[in-house]
């Protein structure tokens, strides 16, 4: 495998397409240069990316909390879980 590899070739490894690639090298997940009009990465940043991606998505589907120092999901304030019905909006139904 070569140690370098561009958008295409990216894309190719990460079975995306190179637009998803070009989102990915701006947020900063992958480290990349821009060499003329080419971006290069190093072949190695682009599979840990992928197996950072598997593990992270893998814990989640699993039920375990996530890695990577991101907070799990909390319930929004002010909600109900669906189907409940609070005291205060059945009562004011019966008042009338």
């Amino acid at each position: 495998m070569n140690q370098t590899v561009d958008v295409n070739q990216a894309a190719d490894l990460m079975k995306v397409h190179p637009k998803t690639v070009k989102e990915v090298i701006a947020s900063g997940a992958i480290p990349a240069a821009r060499i003329g009009r080419a971006y290069v990465m190093m072949t190695r940043d682009v599979v840990n990316y992928v197996d950072k991606m598997v593990s992270q998505q893998t814990a989640e589907r699993m039920g375990a909390p996530k890695t990577h120092g991101r907070a799990t999901k909390a319930a929004r304030p002010g909600r109900s879980p669906a189907g409940s019905r609070s005291a205060s909006s059945s009562d004011a139904t019966c008042a009338r």
